[in-house]
């Protein structure tokens, strides 16, 4: 997980530091979250924080054959003879954030004859089986002392909550105030209103309502964390492609023309409560950081679909906040 990327730094005297590890957006890729969970002992990081986004869209088929299994992505069909070649399979699809599952050929055809809320229901049967793979694998891995924090993001679906709030080893902090060290943190995984019509998205002035119905029972909000999925509006943190009505990319010239997408509610929380920190994802291809006043404003970006985690190490002490953008 080694290569370290500094971009920033806030001086201040020496005295008790906080090591926490955020990263975001890794979109069902397995090798993200074992990486992920090994982040503590990489970096010697009593917290991490997952900040939504954590599950996949699709599920390939692996299906039995007379030879063995078959698999086809998108067009490159893999094939498997034995239980090793068939767990390899396995672990190069969900590496990609897809999930394998085991099927015959009349399965497969009784799945596309379903209708669309039927076909939502069997594909987050299957996802939740991975879901809570996930979570044991937490409880293996988290050396003692390491606390780990997760909330979904505006592209997850609803069965996760649940599965998050009975882990041993995982604690759910979505909507929700939560305690480490001296630090409170605030979390919400809903995004603002987006082209996509994903599973979890708030109009702004809800967005508002349930974070600041929290902050209000904070009176040190010097040391109050938000860890909120979107990024701040016009932060440069937020800054993707611009859409038209069919969702094609609007193109400025020969390039993408991009805007800023992030939620004007965030950052008025974030500039109303100014605390210490504020952590956000969502914008995949706006990795950076910001001062919105006295507030630290991190998103680490994702690349997921490279088998790379993209994450930020912070240092929280009594009168300064460093951090660290770190790739591995």
């Amino acid at each position: 997980m080694g290569l370290f990327k500094r971009r920033e730094r806030t001086g201040g005297a020496d005295g008790p530091a906080h090591r926490l590890y955020f990263a975001t957006d890794i979109h069902g890729a397995e090798v993200l979250w074992r990486k992920f969970l090994s982040a503590g002992a990489a970096y010697d990081a009593r917290t991490l924080i997952m900040g939504g986004d954590v599950t996949g869209k699709v599920v390939i088929p692996i299906v039995a054959t007379d030879e063995g299994w078959r698999a086809d992505l998108y067009g490159d069909v893999q094939t498997a003879t034995g239980e090793d070649q068939l767990k390899a399979l396995e672990d190069r699809i969900r590496n990609s954030g897809l999930y394998p599952h085991r099927m015959t050929d009349e399965q497969v055809a009784e799945v596309g004859r379903m209708d669309e809320q039927r076909r939502e229901a069997w594909f987050a049967e299957v996802m939740l089986v991975t879901f809570r793979r996930w979570l044991a694998l937490a409880e293996e891995r988290l050396e003692d002392g390491v606390r780990c924090f997760m909330m979904p993001g505006n592209d997850d679906p609803a069965g996760i909550d649940g599965a998050i709030e009975e882990a041993t080893r995982v604690e759910a902090c979505d909507d929700r105030i939560v305690e480490f060290g001296d630090y409170r943190m605030i979390s919400l995984g809903y995004a603002n209103r987006t082209p996509f019509d994903s599973p979890r998205e708030l109009e702004e002035d809800e967005i508002y309502a349930r974070v600041s119905r929290l902050a209000d029972q904070v009176e040190d909000r010097d040391r109050l964390i938000l860890n909120l999925h979107v990024p701040p509006h016009d932060s440069q943190l937020d800054i993707a492609p611009a859409l038209d009505a069919d969702l094609n990319v609007v193109m400025s010239g020969s390039e993408p023309k991009l805007v800023p997408v992030g939620s004007t509610a965030v950052r008025e929380l974030i500039e109303t409560y100014q605390p210490l920190l504020s952590l956000h994802g969502h914008v995949h291809e706006s990795p950076g950081a910001t001062k919105i006043g006295r507030t630290l404003a991190i998103n680490p970006g994702s690349d997921y679909h490279t088998g790379r985690i993209a994450g930020c190490l912070v240092t929280l002490a009594p009168d300064r906040v460093r951090h660290q953008f770190v790739t591995g």
